[in-house]
């Protein structure tokens, strides 16, 4: 299986990435999902398509992780994004970067850091 992902970056298309077989029961369109693009880069992308057939023209890296249990985005949600991005000439990247909030986003600048001491 396969999902087309929209990733918060202003690039001419979305990509497609390989869904692991562990992770083909659990994905959901709408859900977020950690992808990496390039040979370091990871984001947090949103999953707009799922389908069966490999692309024919590469081979996808597949998905690094699932981030949420529950998608966070509806379909007309997602259909509101394709028509902002044709009507403003923009792309569904550029899109998501402004319509999702920014606790929600993960960019390969993002830094997590854990904290043992934290109560809550």
């Amino acid at each position: 299986m396969y999902a087309e992902i929209i990733i918060p970056l202003a690039l001419p298309k979305n990509y497609t990435w390989m869904i692991p077989d562990t992770m083909q029961s659990e994905l959901m369109i709408g859900m977020r999902v950690e992808v990496m693009l390039g040979a370091n880069k990871r984001y947090a992308g949103i999953v707009k398509k799922i389908f069966p057939e490999k692309p024919a023209d590469f081979n996808p890296k597949p998905i690094l992780s699932i981030l949420d249990d529950q998608p966070i985005l509806y379909p007309v949600q997602m259909a509101l994004w394709e028509w902002m991005a044709q009507y403003y000439m923009c792309t569904e990247g550029e899109v998501m970067q402004a319509a999702i909030p920014s606790h929600l986003k993960i960019s390969s600048e993002s830094v997590f850091i854990f904290n043992a001491n934290n109560n809550g």
